[in-house]
């Protein structure tokens, strides 16, 4: 009797040995997701909003973008995305795309996922209130006068040259003032 005691009471020494060791969650480890956002033809879109949403899991990835550059990244971990799901990317609110994650993504520790995104806003509209008049030429006026103030620089680029400028203000205050001008943001 006492060695079926001793083998049941090492059997039961084992098992509360291996459980907690299967029971250990998986290291968690990084994941990066990249890219780079350009316009419809092909321009970079600097400084863009990129919202990473995992569909499966509704979670909410803000990326992290630079001002003087088209380029953003996010880094997650492991325990935030699985292969087979769903992830939604959305640039500056427009309309999203969706990728799908894979094993090989999930075993390289992340993926490159080059993003396209539309005009947003109205071309002149830098108060964003929908009507191109006096305020947009005052503020566009002091943006470029004056460090401090922000715009959505694709609608204060009226010239389409690709730098907002004093022309951007002559070409918006013409527009705004006197019929014939045409706006011609990119």
């Amino acid at each position: 009797m006492n060695k079926i005691l001793c083998i049941l009471l090492a059997v039961s020494v084992c098992i509360v040995m291996i459980v907690p060791a299967m029971a250990q969650p998986a290291p968690s480890t990084p994941f990066l997701i990249w890219g780079w956002v350009t316009d419809s033809e092909g321009a970079p879109l600097d400084n863009p909003d990129v919202l990473i949403t995992n569909l499966d899991t509704l979670e909410e990835f803000t990326a992290e973008t630079y001002a003087d550059s088209n380029y953003y990244q996010v880094m997650i971990s492991s325990e935030n995305v699985s292969a087979g799901n769903e992830l939604n990317f959305s640039v500056n609110s427009g309309t999203p795309t969706n990728h799908e994650v894979t094993q090989a993504e999930i075993n390289a520790g992340g993926f490159e996922q080059n993003l396209t995104a539309e005009q947003t806003g109205l071309c002149g509209d830098v108060t964003e209130n929908d009507v191109v008049d006096t305020g947009d030429v005052i503020l566009l006026a002091n943006y470029v006068g004056y460090p401090g103030y922000t715009i959505d620089e694709r609608t204060g680029d009226v010239t389409g040259n690709g730098v907002v400028d004093t022309g951007d203000v002559i070409l918006l205050a013409n527009y705004v003032g006197y019929p014939g001008y045409e706006l011609n943001c990119k």
